[in-house]
């Protein structure tokens, strides 16, 4: 979710795109942050790496530089009602439920019925205005339901009620539960 979206000029023409939703999740053995986000690419093949965005106005933004470590959760059209439940303060995972995730290589929460993830560790940090574009090797990658579409930023924009103007947006993270 683009916080400043309402400030960006080019926000009309950007919501055109089709963009798939990732649930964005790091630690740092001390503290989780989770948002959701589409600002995620694949930057190169050898060696296998991600880039996402993170917001600085989020604590995750801190988290993933002290950690060095981040999970992208590719979501899924039949976790709508959990992402329902994201944005209305359902942002930890006592209140999501444990039993929502697994764990690979960096510890770091994906969701266990999301389509696909990437379990990655930070490479690099690249300071950008109000975002930190974070490059990240590719430690494991995993299809988990092949079955499954993934759920669009489209669609949550587009259904019915869209995105509620209500919604929660994840400033700030919580405690590590290990």
């Amino acid at each position: 979710m683009d916080t400043k979206s309402k400030l960006d000029p080019v926000e009309e023409v950007y919501n055109r795109r089709l963009r798939g939703g990732f649930f964005i999740s790091t630690r740092d053995g001390e503290r989780t942050h989770f948002h959701n986000g589409c600002w995620v690419t694949q930057c190169s093949h050898e060696p296998p790496q991600m880039l996402v965005c993170f917001p600085k106005e989020m604590e995750g933004a801190e988290i993933v530089t002290r950690g060095r470590k981040f999970a992208l959760s590719m979501t899924a059209e039949d976790q709508e009602p959990l992402m329902d439940r994201f944005f209305k303060g359902d942002q930890d995972i006592a209140s999501m439920g444990e039993e929502e995730f697994i764990y690979k290589e960096t510890g770091c929460p994906i969701l266990k019925n999301s389509q696909a993830y990437f379990d990655c560790e930070v490479a690099q940090i690249i300071d950008n205005c109000d975002f930190l574009l974070v490059i990240g090797n590719v430690l494991s990658s995993e299809i988990l339901h092949p079955e499954k579409q993934s759920l669009t930023v489209n669609h949550l924009m587009e259904r019915e009620g869209g995105v509620p103007e209500d919604a929660v947006v994840p400033l700030t993270g919580f405690d590590d539960q290990s």
